[in-house]
């Protein structure tokens, strides 16, 4: 074990151990934090609907979200497929430039001996 692995281990050691004193000093303030005061009924139910009404965006944005991922699918599955014809496109056009350019040298070696 090298000396630098020990000085490494005694520096992990003091930050961990100042993040537990840290930690402890947190803990300790919630502890002896004052009880909550509970609101009136009447508060209560106003909060109730206010959750009601939030539960009910809240299934509105998923049902939104999740046509959303489907539709992303889609178009992923589409650029997937327009990726691939494309690629086949760029082979057969690149190959049939090779053929050509292959035919045209021949047609002109044809012509100079030809000549």
């Amino acid at each position: 074990m090298a000396l630098n692995d020990l000085f490494k281990a005694i520096s992990l050691g003091t930050s961990l151990a100042r993040r537990a004193v840290g930690l402890k000093q947190q803990i300790d303030s919630l502890r002896t934090a004052p009880p909550v005061d509970y609101t009136q009924p009447a508060d209560v139910s106003g909060l109730d609907r206010r959750v009601a009404t939030l539960e009910l965006l809240a299934r509105n944005q998923a049902a939104r979200i999740s046509a959303l991922e489907s539709s992303l699918e889609i178009a992923s599955a589409l650029t997937e497929s327009l990726a691939r014809r494309l690629n086949a496109i760029f082979w057969i056009a690149l190959s049939s430039g090779i053929v050509t350019t292959a035919a045209l040298a021949i047609a002109l070696v044809a012509l100079l001996r030809a000549r």
